[in-house]
């Protein structure tokens, strides 16, 4: 890391569209929901997705699953952080794991 990096401005078309918001010139036309892994990989929520998932997992029972919502700060994304350099399992180390 011994280069030093150029400032390149964005396109004028792209930094109007960016900041047109809903007009539709935006990169998002839609709203789009992902999902996000234990190892912090990210994809998109489809329903091919979702049942691949389920079949990873073997999860025959849909009832054995739980949908929890946490509130991410300060202290929170350190502890994503420093869980992310250490384990694959990162969100179960964070957000369920007793300490």
């Amino acid at each position: 890391m011994n280069t030093e990096a150029q400032f390149v401005n964005q396109p004028k078309s792209v930094s109007s569209a960016v900041a047109s918001g809903s007009d539709g010139k935006g990169y998002v036309k839609e709203v789009v929901t992902y999902s996000v892994m234990d190892d912090l990989t990210v994809v998109p929520m489809s329903t091919i997705s979702s049942i691949t998932i389920l079949n990873k997992f073997q999860i025959k029972d849909l009832r054995s699953l739980e949908e929890k919502t946490v509130g991410v700060g300060f202290d929170e994304g350190l502890k994503l952080l420093k869980a992310s350099l250490q384990s694959k399992t990162v969100l179960t180390d964070v957000f369920l794991k007793k300490k």
